[in-house]
C-alpha cells in the first residue's frame, strides 16, 4: 500500500462525504498516472464478500478515451436516452445536459471501467465488492482534488467496451469519469427520511 500523501490541508472524511459531487464538466488538464495509482491502491482496502477482493479496474485515457466516449454516446441514442427523456420530460434542461455529457463525457481525461470477477456467491455480492471500492475511489479522487461521476447508464454497451479493452470473464459494475473539474455543481437535498431505528427503546426505558 503506498503511504499517505502529503495533502497541506487534509480532508476530513465527514467533510469528503459532504462535499463531493458528481462533476460532469472537466478541464483538460491531464491527470498523472501516480496520482491515479495512489487512489487505487488505498480505494481497494474495502470490504468483500469471503475477502475475494474480486475486482478489477481498468483505466482508460488518450486515443483510446476517445473511443470509449464514442460508444458511450451510442449506447444513449440505443438505449439510456429513450429513458432519460421519459423521467425527466417535464425537465428539458436536464435531457439536454445529460445527452451532452453522453457525447463527451464532460471532456474527462481518463475514465475508470470498475469490473466484477465472477465469485461463488450471488451477483449480489460481487456488485457491491466493487461497489464499496468504487465509493472509496469517490471520496479519495475528492480529497486529490479530482472530480468524479459514477455511471451505469453505458452498460448496455458492455460487449463493446469489453471487446475494445480485451476484457473477458469479467462483469461490467460501472465505468467513473475523471479528472479536474470544471464546474461547482449545485447541492442536491436529500430526498426526506429513509432511516427506520427498531429496539432502541426497549420496555422501561425512557
Amino acid at each position: 500500500m503506498s503511504k499517505p500523501w502529503p495533502v497541506g490541508e487534509v480532508v476530513e472524511l465527514k467533510e469528503a462525504v459532504l462535499g463531493r459531487r458528481s462533476v460532469r464538466k472537466y478541464k483538460s488538464r491531464p491527470v498523472p498516472k501516480e496520482v491515479l495509482e495512489e487512489i487505487l491502491d488505498l480505494a481497494v482496502w474495502a470490504p468483500s464478500g469471503m475477502n475475494r477482493q474480486n475486482w478489477y479496474f481498468v483505466v482508460v485515457t488518450g486515443g483510446l478515451r476517445d473511443r470509449v466516449v464514442e460508444i458511450c454516446y451510442r449506447g444513449y441514442l440505443s438505449y439510456i436516452g429513450e429513458r432519460v427523456e421519459r423521467v425527466f420530460s417535464h425537465k428539458p434542461r436536464v435531457v439536454r445536459e445529460t445527452r451532452s455529457f453522453f457525447a463527451t463525457l464532460g471532456g474527462a481525461p481518463v475514465v475508470l471501467f470498475a469490473y466484477a470477477e465472477p465469485g461463488p456467491e450471488s451477483i449480489f455480492t460481487d456488485v457491491q465488492n466493487v461497489s464499496a471500492v468504487i465509493q472509496n475511489f469517490l471520496l479519495l479522487a475528492h480529497e486529490r482534488g479530482l472530480g468524479t461521476c459514477w455511471m451505469t447508464g453505458p452498460l448496455n454497451m458492455e460487449e463493446e467496451f469489453n471487446e475494445l479493452l480485451g476484457v473477458r470473464d469479467k462483469k461490467l459494475v460501472a465505468i467513473v469519469t475523471v479528472g479536474y473539474p470544471d464546474e461547482m455543481p449545485r447541492i442536491p437535498p436529500r430526498r426526506g427520511k429513509k432511516v427506520d431505528y427498531r429496539g432502541f427503546q426497549e420496555d422501561g426505558e425512557s
